[in-house]
């Protein structure tokens, strides 16, 4: 009896062997099957969509960081126009000082047909208003049609932060004027007149600060910054902190950013062109900016822009080139929009 007892614990034995032993030799079958599956996934041959990285994860245009392909942005196709190389003299970014002087017909100007500077009176701004929250030195200040808009949104703005009527514009485009970036329509000069109290040129002090400290986000830049006389005619005005010019969104945030006057902007961008443009963004808004030179000798210059509905501006230099900014967001194409309580101000 206890030998047939011995005899089947060797036998029960045997059987946990052979199961550890089939079951090790699964786990080693399975392990090489998992180690040869990740060698595929990970193999750079193996392009399928889906497959890689680079298949599901995008670089922002503007961050540079992975977004989901699903959120990344619309595709960008370019397609090329022709401008008058004459043209060059136009735009919000034009330089006008002594070497590069404005050639604008100002007879044009004053009959409203010009091309370069579409004049309007902040009077007639002030008068699509039930409110007026700011004033104007007299009823013939004014400024091209964009820059006044923005203007009377940077004003209204101030207003809404502060409840403050005390700004006046004092100055504005003047086509005789000894300051030459005057003569753009894209530059003024801002005053402030409190209520029984002496009157003075704009200084970034108190509430007042918000206007220069907003500035860049309706498109204007303190026109001639400390530390920057090198750039400037030995004329320009002695209320440098009260001289503001229009140059529109994109370049305004950069050269507040950067701490750099218009004449170094115009320089900088020249180093950006359609396949490394310059990223810039404000608030939610995001744009791209790039230089295209003039031709020499030709009456036409052709370059890229967007095709589609993709927003952009081109801006002259003045000089030699011209500067184009893209909406690359829906954000920054809002901000391109007139607003529709300006509708009636003439053309």
């Amino acid at each position: 009896m206890a030998q047939n007892s011995r005899r089947n614990y060797r036998i029960r034995y045997d059987r946990i062997i052979f199961v550890a032993v089939m079951l090790l030799v699964m786990i080693l079958i399975l392990s090489s099957c998992i180690s040869s599956c990740g060698k595929k996934d990970n193999d750079p041959g193996n392009t399928e969509p889906g497959n890689t990285l680079d298949d599901q994860l995008q670089t922002d245009p503007v961050s540079g960081t992975p977004v989901p392909q699903a959120t990344q942005p619309p595709k960008v196709t370019y397609s090329t126009i022709s401008v008058d190389t004459e043209d060059v003299h136009t735009g919000d970014l034009i330089l006008c000082n002594a070497e590069h002087p404005c050639e604008f017909d100002t007879a044009a100007i004053s009959e409203g047909t010009s091309a370069d500077v579409n004049f309007v009176t902040i009077k007639s701004v002030l008068d699509t208003k039930t409110e007026k929250h700011y004033s104007a030195s007299d009823w013939e200040v004014g400024l091209d049609r964009d820059a006044a808009l923005a203007m009377d949104s940077w004003f209204e703005g101030f207003y809404a932060q502060n409840h403050n009527t005390d700004l006046r514009m004092i100055g504005g485009y003047r086509a005789d004027a000894s300051d030459l970036d005057f003569r753009t329509g894209r530059t003024l000069t801002i005053g402030v007149y409190p209520s029984g109290a002496s009157s003075n040129f704009y200084s970034a002090t108190g509430d007042y600060a918000w206007l220069a400290e907003h500035a860049a986000e309706y498109g204007f830049i303190q026109r001639y910054p400390e530390e920057k006389d090198d750039y400037f005619d030995e004329d320009i005005t002695s209320r440098r902190s009260a001289v503001f010019r229009y140059v529109g969104i994109a370049p305004a945030a950069y050269i507040t950013e950067k701490g750099i006057c218009l004449e170094e902007f115009l320089e900088e961008i020249k180093a950006y062109s359609i396949d490394n443009m310059l990223k810039v963004t404000s608030g939610t808004a995001q744009y791209g900016m790039y230089y295209m030179p003039a031709s020499n000798g030709s009456p036409k210059t052709s370059f890229s822009v967007p095709a589609g509905n993709v927003n952009y501006e081109i801006s002259g230099n003045n000089m030699d080139g011209f500067v184009i900014t893209i909406a690359l967001n829906a954000e920054a194409a809002d901000t391109t929009q007139t607003e529709p309580h300006y509708e009636d101000l003439e053309e």
